[in-house]
């Protein structure tokens, strides 16, 4: 009968068990039970101390357990690089919200942001309101999460220029370079182009605030490295005079002195900004260029005695032609550094206009009064602007014309009629026009940004050959102008009217 009576003790205690649906532990719990049973249960009689004791001893622990796990709830630590930031729900949240944050560290630059810190999660159960903190938790992590962004470094001639997002950007970027200044196309043909500094991209670890764009770097570079100097003015100096001095252009000279303008007065002694810039890579490219040019139509004139001198009647309309042109270049960026025809082909004709003049000076009369220094000589002005530049000597050598000012662009005309010898590309003076009067006397004209005429083509005084420019070695737009008698520079403004 104890036995049944304590067999029957022992299922109201295993079906309370049951209703109270306990986890795993309470089932451990249970299992121990089991064993206590089959060893003394039915060796002790249930209404005995020890089992009456021990079975309330049961049922307060399973109260604690029911109570612990229910006010409770598993959660986790952050842990980083070894300090406890705060408390997650699970890993999995705390690993999102790092994701989080690196993620929009790196937004800026397309990429998710890395980092080097240890991230490390101590599961515990706490207190079902501590995981308020989840919140408190991010801010910490905020402040504490280290992060970088991976990147690649353009170094030129060992100088860090810039980091860009990927290497494809940095190849990308020197092609954009390259394009920019040769410019291929069906008629521009690019040999070669090859930069002149040595040029490396290296993997970086950096802050995405140092990540530069693509188009942003390809502007840095065309504008080139900004340097600032001071120049200390001095008496009767100029805003045109500082700048042939500092061999620039006016308008950089102003552009690095805001306020002022060509009209600003300079006192002597007063401090002037030099900002030079020069460029971070100097691209050397030879190609071959094909283009269709205009072929000035010859003028023949005659004398007609019974027009007044200095008339002429036109009593042929005169027509340019075309010619394909081919040129074999070297390049320095944008500036030419030799160019050589090597093919050229004529499309159109050009007509010859003939015209009738009436009497008055020749190249003889011309030369002669050339040779006495007289304003006679019958030498036209070839473009009408004020002398930038007076002939004679300046920084110890000898400026052998005078620079008239003028737009680019504009057009400039032959101060006599003669014989154009030279027409093309003469160094120093860039696209330049040399003609001959008779008689050793000869004209040039210099920095041409086009030219209108061709070698062998006869001119007429005032007839268009060229426009303005600043090709070669010029500092602005203007019309370099000389006067050559019998083999030398003479000042031109002795025989201008």
């Amino acid at each position: 009968m104890k036995k049944l009576n304590s067999q029957k003790s022992y299922g109201v205690i295993q079906g309370y068990l049951t209703r109270l649906r306990l986890n795993l532990r309470a089932k451990d719990i249970f299992s121990k039970l089991n064993f206590w049973r089959s060893r003394y249960l039915l060796a002790i009689s249930w209404k005995s101390s020890k089992f009456i004791l021990g079975t309330m001893t049961f049922i307060l622990a399973i109260a604690s357990a029911t109570v612990y796990y229910s006010g409770t709830a598993s959660a986790a630590y952050l842990v980083v690089n070894g300090k406890k930031v705060g408390i997650v729900s699970n890993v999995d949240k705390g690993q999102q919200m790092v994701n989080d944050i690196l993620t929009k560290r790196g937004q800026s630059t397309g990429q998710v942001a890395k980092t080097h810190d240890l991230l490390e999660y101590e599961t515990v159960r706490v207190k079902k309101g501590e995981l308020i903190g989840v919140m408190s938790a991010d801010s910490k992590l905020q402040n504490i999460l280290t992060s970088y962004i991976e990147g690649y470094a353009l170094e030129i001639s060992g100088t860090r220029v810039a980091i860009l997002p990927t290497q494809d950007d940095v190849q990308t970027l020197l092609k954009a370079y390259q394009d920019f200044y040769t410019k291929p196309s069906e008629n521009n043909k690019v040999i070669t182009a090859e930069y002149s500094e040595s040029i490396a991209s290296k993997p970086v670890e950096t802050q995405p605030d140092q990540i530069k764009q693509l188009d942003q770097t390809l502007k840095e570079l065309l504008d080139g490295k900004r340097t600032t100097t001071e120049y200390t003015a001095q008496d009767n100096d100029s805003w045109w005079l500082i700048a042939r001095k500092n061999d620039m252009k006016m308008k950089d000279v102003l552009a690095g002195n805001p306020g002022m303008t060509e009209d600003s007065k300079i006192q002597s002694g007063q401090k002037i900004n030099i900002v030079t810039v020069s460029p971070y890579l100097m691209l050397m490219s030879k190609g071959v260029f094909t283009s269709t040019e205009t072929i000035a139509y010859d003028v023949v004139t005659t004398t007609d005695t019974t027009l007044d001198i200095g008339h002429t009647v036109v009593k042929e309309q005169g027509s340019d032609g075309e010619k394909t042109v081919t040129y074999s270049y070297l390049q320095k960026n944008d500036q030419t550094i030799s160019q050589q025809v090597v093919e050229e082909k004529v499309t159109k004709q050009p007509v010859t206009q003939v015209v009738s003049k009436g009497p008055g000076l020749t190249a003889v009369s011309m030369a002669r009064a050339a040779s006495r220094g007289n304003n006679s000589a019958g030498i036209a002005w070839p473009l009408r602007g004020s002398i930038n530049s007076p002939f004679g000597y300046r920084w110890g050598s000898l400026h052998t014309g005078i620079d008239i000012a003028g737009g680019i662009g504009s057009s400039y005309s032959a101060a006599a009629s003669g014989k154009v010898i030279a027409a093309g590309w003469g160094g120093g003076y860039g696209n330049m026009i040399l003609i001959d009067h008779g008689n050793g006397v000869k004209t040039r004209y210099a920095h041409s940004s086009k030219l209108l005429v061709s070698v062998g083509q006869f001119v007429e005084q005032g007839q268009n050959i060229g426009l303005v420019g600043s090709t070669g070695h010029s500092t602005g737009p203007h019309l370099h102008f000389e006067v050559i008698l019998n083999g030398s520079t003479v000042n031109p403004s002795r025989y201008l009217p």
